[in-house]
């Protein structure tokens, strides 16, 4: 799927795979709130060690990102 390389050994020999999350974050304001997210996951073959890549850290940030949109008209009453 995605062209990964283990930062633990160099192997490409690495399986993604997208697993549930729960990410605990604030707005803005210091509300804070929970979004689950679905999370790409690599694991080396080689050397089975697990990370997140940046694909991992792009949709996190983006699911961060729209739950903001999505709270902030919520909170917005001035």
């Amino acid at each position: 799927m995605f062209n990964e390389h283990c930062p633990n050994c160099g192997s490409s020999n690495v399986a993604t795979r997208t697993v549930n999350d729960l990410l605990r974050a604030a707005d803005p304001r210091g509300q804070a709130f929970e979004l689950t997210l679905l999370v790409p996951v690599c694991k080396c073959r080689a050397c089975k060690f697990c990370w997140q890549g940046e694909q991992a850290l792009a949709a996190i940030e983006a699911a961060y990102h729209h739950a903001l949109v999505k709270v902030s008209p919520s909170h917005a009453t001035s």
